[in-house]
């Protein structure tokens, strides 16, 4: 009995896709929004260290009267790649807080009347 050569189990996952990945930090800035209001420094910093966690970057910010500016180190095989990722973790972080309000106004909203 003839038995058939075995593969590898190795295989790319990404076809075409030889290039390293290099370290890239891009500049993100948050200004106030139509209403003149900057979201709060530290909940934007706590949101946006979660964003960056699941999107496997790191994130440092600062903020001044008008803005925050915020770092994103992200490891990517191009810059528009890491641009991508970068506006991505302060975009899921400004949408974690604008739901984290809602909830708050809603919590605090009086209950209907029962007319």
């Amino acid at each position: 009995m003839e038995s058939k050569p075995e593969r590898s189990a190795i295989r790319i996952i990404v076809p075409g896709m030889y290039e390293q990945l290099s370290r890239y930090n891009v500049t993100v800035t948050v200004s106030r929004d139509q209403d003149g209001e900057l979201p709060d420094p530290v909940a934007f910093a706590v949101a946006a260290d979660e964003a960056a966690w699941h999107k496997s970057a790191s994130i440092v910010s600062a903020h001044t009267d008008d803005r925050i500016i915020s770092i994103v180190t992200v490891h990517a095989p191009d810059r528009h790649a890491a641009v991508a990722v970068a506006r991505a973790v302060v975009s899921d972080a400004l949408r974690y807080l604008a739901v984290a309000r809602a909830a708050r106004a809603e919590s605090q909203a009086p209950p209907p009347s029962a007319a």
